[in-house]
């Protein structure tokens, strides 16, 4: 039962923007694209995602939120919030805070000198190098090989795979998009449009399918992030 209900909550938070313009700094570049949480054909939770961008700076906010009940055998709620801050492509400082079902938990994070100092539930250290999150907003994560879990700080070494072409349902219908599967301690699929903007994800849990499907566009999440 535990193992079930982090194996979805993995897939949603683990799951997870206007066109840029110049100006004055002070003038932001803000999208905000949501996403229905499914299990099976039940629909469970709800996500979005908002990105900013002020000048070099990208700040990326989450809330993901839960109540699922299966069978009168799981029954919990969720809740996560976080904020991320950007700067060139790289992580700068990570704010996190989850109540899974009654437990609390949490990601901080900050650039040091060496790497991403954590301080979370799930890890305490540094990780070196440039890591990806479990935010999934762009498909530029997905050239990287380690993402810090935004539940609990834990980084995730993962391979990741281009499985070709697939079509992924949305409130747009039926969309074109490329597929990628992650391999390692995440096991889920993410699916890019052809303008590779993140419309959801999916994976399967208790022998259901689940997934992270888009409700809601906004405008482009790749104007906000490319600046």
């Amino acid at each position: 039962m535990l193992s079930t209900r982090r194996k979805f909550i993995a897939g949603l938070t683990s799951a997870t923007a206007v066109a840029g313009f110049i100006g004055s700094p002070a003038l932001a570049a803000t999208s905000t694209r949501r996403f229905s949480a499914v299990l099976g054909r039940k629909q469970v939770g709800e996500t979005s995602v908002m990105l900013t961008r002020t000048g070099g700076r990208i700040i990326a906010e989450v809330e993901a939120r839960l109540d699922i009940s299966i069978l009168g055998i799981i029954n919990f709620n969720y809740h996560l919030s976080s904020r991320e801050v950007w700067q060139n492509g790289v992580l700068q400082e990570l704010r996190s805070t989850t109540d899974n079902d009654g437990t609390a938990e949490y990601a901080n994070a900050d650039r040091v000198d060496g790497g991403l100092q954590i301080d979370g539930t799930g890890f305490q250290g540094i990780v070196a190098g440039n890591p990806a999150t479990t935010s999934y907003f762009t498909a530029d994560f997905m050239g990287r090989p380690t993402w810090i879990s935004t539940q609990t700080g834990k980084p995730l070494d993962l391979t990741i795979l281009n499985a070709g072409a697939a079509t992924f349902n949305t409130n747009e219908g039926a969309l074109n998009c490329t597929k990628y599967t992650t391999r390692g301690p995440l096991k889920i699929n993410l699916f890019y449009d052809p303008a590779y903007e993140w419309v959801g994800t999916s994976f399967r849990v208790a022998g259901q399918a689940a997934t992270i499907a888009m409700t809601s566009r906004g405008q482009s999440f790749n104007s906000i992030w490319l600046g």
